[in-house]
């Protein structure tokens, strides 16, 4: 009999995260209150020495109390210390939490002494092309994606604000899984189950899907419309439908989208449309991703988000002009010296 070494209730379980922003501290942190083992990996070693320093504090956008959780409750050092700790003391699930361009930049380098480990991986970023990076770098590894409604905004190094529950489904992307041993498909079944009970035991609604696919481009579609417009017009989400000149812009966008999405065999929910201004509805005092980082003249996710519908256009043929309009437009937003 195989030997079982997962937490069917999560509580205890060994979990690294890789990427301190707003949705790496919200997980962390709810991690720790449920019981788990967290080592929480940062781009800066000034962010780990304060997260080792002062904690990490939650707070609640609906007014409940602060919580702090001290230093001593969890481990945090830099990402380049990362794969030098994993082999020599494995956990049982990394998080990757970067953003997407962090995550092209700075994964290749750090991962490298992991090609060949086995190691049970779960990404929760926007856009598209992460998985296929990942499952190249680690080829050996168990790469899982997580597609989240959560929402959270840092507010300083160490504290981080959860502004919006949502729920997250946890699947495998694709079906490439012919050459895999079934007693490692079990096991990677068995890992699966253990981490969506872990999250749901940090208060997380968390389920497994064997619908991950359609969620990452119904994802995609959402952010490619709501993301970039309000990062170039410097609005919260709720103002995109304020006027009948915005919500046309919406919606060209949308339909741009809807005909690669069609060219390509991509499942489009029916109401794809009514949900995207459902959740300029719902996140009406949010700050978009994209937002938070042209105010901070970080890079956008700009080409892993509207770039994936222009790369998707171009391998069907088909022109969109407004996405890739939109593409050059945030990319111009932030002007570094060469």
């Amino acid at each position: 009999m195989r030997k079982n070494v997962y937490k069917m209730a999560g509580v205890g379980m060994k979990m690294d995260i890789i990427g301190a922003g707003s949705l790496g501290l919200l997980l962390a942190g709810k991690l720790i209150l449920s019981g788990a083992e967290v080592r929480l990996w940062c781009r800066s070693e000034v962010q780990a020495g304060e997260l080792t320093r002062s904690g990490i504090t939650l707070s609640y956008e609906d007014g409940r109390a602060k919580q702090h959780l001290p230093g001593t409750s969890f481990q945090a050092g830099p990402i380049s210390r990362f794969s030098e700790t994993i082999l020599q003391q494995p956990g049982e699930w990394t998080a990757i939490m970067l953003k997407q361009n962090a995550f092209h930049d700075t994964l290749p380098e750090i991962l490298a002494p992991l090609q060949h480990t086995r190691l049970h991986v779960v990404c929760f970023q926007n856009g598209n092309g992460h998985l296929e990076l990942l499952q190249e770098l680690l080829p050996e590894a168990s790469v899982w994606a997580a597609v989240t409604t959560e929402a959270a905004k840092r507010k300083t190094l160490t504290e981080v604000i959860h502004t919006g529950h949502g729920e997250t489904f946890i699947g495998k992307r694709g079906n490439k899984i012919s050459n895999v041993p079934k007693d490692t498909l079990e096991d990677d079944d068995t890992a699966a189950i253990s981490l969506t009970d872990a999250l749901a035991a940090a208060g997380f609604r968390a389920l497994m899907s064997k619908e991950v696919d359609t969620m990452i481009y119904r994802k995609l579609l959402f952010n490619a419309v709501i993301n970039p417009l309000t990062a170039i017009w410097r609005i919260q989400n709720g103002e995109l439908t304020a006027s009948r000149e915005r919500i046309q812009l919406m919606k060209e966008l949308y339909q741009e989208a809807i005909c690669v999405y069609d060219a390509c065999g991509i499942k489009v929910d029916a109401h794809a449309w009514e949900g995207i201004l459902e959740v300029c509805r719902a996140t009406s005092g949010n700050i978009s991703s994209m937002l938070a980082d042209v105010l901070a003249s970080r890079d956008t996710e700009i080409r892993w988000i509207n770039g994936s519908i222009v790369a998707m256009a171009d391998s069907a043929g088909i022109a969109v002009p407004l996405h890739r309009w939109i593409c050059r437009m945030v990319e111009g937003m932030n002007v570094k010296e060469r």
